[in-house]
């Protein structure tokens, strides 16, 4: 892991509601390792939209989210809700484990759990290659 900071200045902008910084190119390419998108960790200092002073670090830390024991086996004993899971993002599956684990109780994520396994496993990839498109009904005319 490369442990360098690498500090600049920068303007920071708005699109929407997600702000941006423009990296410098050297500072890109040192921190990018020929990757096309890398995941940073740093720090801003300033008020949002201002000129600013910022301090960037390659972060290589794993983003995939610690799942429960009874997730792990329930996904161990249905290979199709398993395949489903896998495919699915690494931040809807952070998400998901999320809800799963927001319990008091050890019955409920349980619960959860099987329910959550058990769709999975029926559910059907919904893919829009080849869909075929609704057809309008042709106006008569008289």
């Amino acid at each position: 892991m490369n442990d360098a900071y690498h500090v600049f200045c920068g303007r920071i902008y708005k699109i929407g509601f997600i702000r941006f910084l423009d990296v410098p190119a050297d500072v890109s390419r040192e921190l990018s390792d020929g990757a096309t998108t890398v995941a940073v960790r740093g720090t801003v200092e300033g008020a949002p939209l201002k000129i600013v002073e910022v301090a960037l670090q390659r972060d290589e830390e794993s983003r995939e989210p610690a799942l429960p024991p009874a997730l792990t086996l329930a996904l161990r004993q249905s290979p199709k809700a398993q395949a489903e899971f896998r495919s699915m993002t690494t931040a809807l599956r952070r998400q998901i484990v999320r809800y799963l684990t927001s319990v008091k109780q050890q019955a409920t994520l349980e619960r959860r759990v099987a329910k959550f396994v058990q769709r999975l496993g029926k559910r059907k990839r919904r893919t829009l290659k080849g869909a075929a498109k609704p057809q309008k009904k042709a106006a008569r005319k008289s």
